[in-house]
């Protein structure tokens, strides 16, 4: 009892200092939703043992605002980065339910003196996973691929289960020259074939990673100027802790622009989100069939995907001709609105992710013109 009454008074402490009243919203449903500008509402449950409930806002180096909606009332923040917001939700006038709203601050490491340019190898499989030797607590080594289209360290149960790890927090990753201590593992079922899990985009924020697929290096760059005038420039869109870019597919002379989230986890080409091709009316079921499959995803869930081909695919100003992509016959598998541009397509460009300014940066390279699989 005196460890709860320590928690309450600590968390009015913190937030006393930030804001001299609380805002109070009612609600009736412990079901609330929260939105981001633009960005579609996600459920949020609400809690009264959480002291407070935090909320993280997507990476956004302009303030931005948010909604939170219960099924009675609302409010509307704009948050700076770095900055909080505290309110209480009444819980059917009697639950106390504590949130917090922040905004994260933005990382840069160019603003370091030491400049840091790690260049580390990498093996791209036949699956078209980027795997990496990665040392686990300086004793076990690891091969884990990078996987831009999720976030922090996964690991395998099975890798689990033969590493013997009973406590998933606190650990140490080396990769390259690079320590990730303090690190949280999060257990999956699957991950990419010959890989014992993942790491994710995230772990570079604030620096700026180079992948060129034609020396199968993996540069971490704190500082990078003169970047080549062949690289394509595409603005960075954060969502639901991931991130997206702007592309185009085209059919004969009809043109769909959507958001894609860039995610060289997934094996394939691109996988078409349903909401997306039914707003745009996108002609799916004029388009010929090359093939049937079943894939799993990380949680070893099985999705039937039916792959037919596309046109064009423009990325800026380069383009991709008579791709393959797959149509979903479940939901999308990110969970929220957007197509899903995988490394089969990813591969074909040597990229800079620079996590500083928000910019991905794409060049063609040996591998653009390879043949598509099929069947992965």
């Amino acid at each position: 009892m005196k460890k709860s009454i320590i928690i309450i008074l600590s968390f009015f402490t913190l937030i006393s200092n930030a804001q001299k009243k609380l805002p109070i919203l009612q609600a009736t449903s412990s079901k609330a939703f929260i939105k981001e500008e633009n960005e579609e509402k996600r459920i949020w449950y609400l809690d009264s043992k959480a002291k407070p409930d935090v909320y993280t806002l997507n990476k956004s180096v302009k303030p931005k605002s948010i909604n939170f909606y219960t099924d009675i009332d609302s409010l509307k923040v704009k948050l700076k980065p770095g900055e909080k917001f505290n309110f209480i939700v009444l819980l059917n006038k009697k639950d106390s339910c504590f949130i917090q709203l922040q905004s994260p601050i933005i990382k840069d490491y160019s603003k370091s003196k030491i400049q840091i340019h790690d260049t580390i190898p990498f093996v791209l499989s036949p699956y078209n996973n980027i795997i990496f030797k990665v040392v686990l607590n300086q004793k076990d080594t690891l091969n884990l691929k990078f996987d831009s289209g999720t976030t922090d360290f996964l690991l395998t149960n099975d890798a689990i289960k033969k590493l013997k790890l009973e406590n998933l927090s606190n650990h140490t990753f080396q990769l390259g020259n690079h320590l990730f201590e303090n690190q949280q593992i999060y257990p999956v079922t699957l991950s990419g074939q010959g890989t014992d899990g993942r790491f994710g985009w995230n772990l570079f924020d604030g620096k700026i990673v180079e992948i060129d697929y034609d020396k199968n290096i993996f540069i971490i760059h704190t500082h990078l100027s003169n970047i080549n005038k062949d690289f394509q420039k595409l603005p960075i869109e954060y969502t639901h802790t991931l991130f997206c870019i702007q592309g185009e597919l085209q059919l004969k002379e009809k043109k769909y622009k959507s958001r894609f989230l860039f995610d060289n986890g997934y094996q394939r080409t691109i996988m078409l989100d349903e909401n997306l091709m039914k707003e745009q009316n996108y002609p799916k079921e004029k388009l010929s069939i090359i093939k049937k499959v079943i894939i799993k995803n990380g949680e070893g869930k099985e999705i039937p995907v039916l792959t037919v081909n596309n046109d064009q695919l423009n990325l800026g100003n380069y383009s991709l001709m008579n791709i393959p992509v797959q149509l979903l016959t479940t939901a999308n598998p990110a969970r929220f609105t957007t197509h899903i541009l995988g490394n089969e397509v990813l591969k074909r460009f040597n990229t800079i992710l620079d996590f500083q300014h928000n910019i991905v940066y794409l060049k063609p390279n040996s591998l653009s013109n390879e043949k598509y699989t099929e069947g992965i």
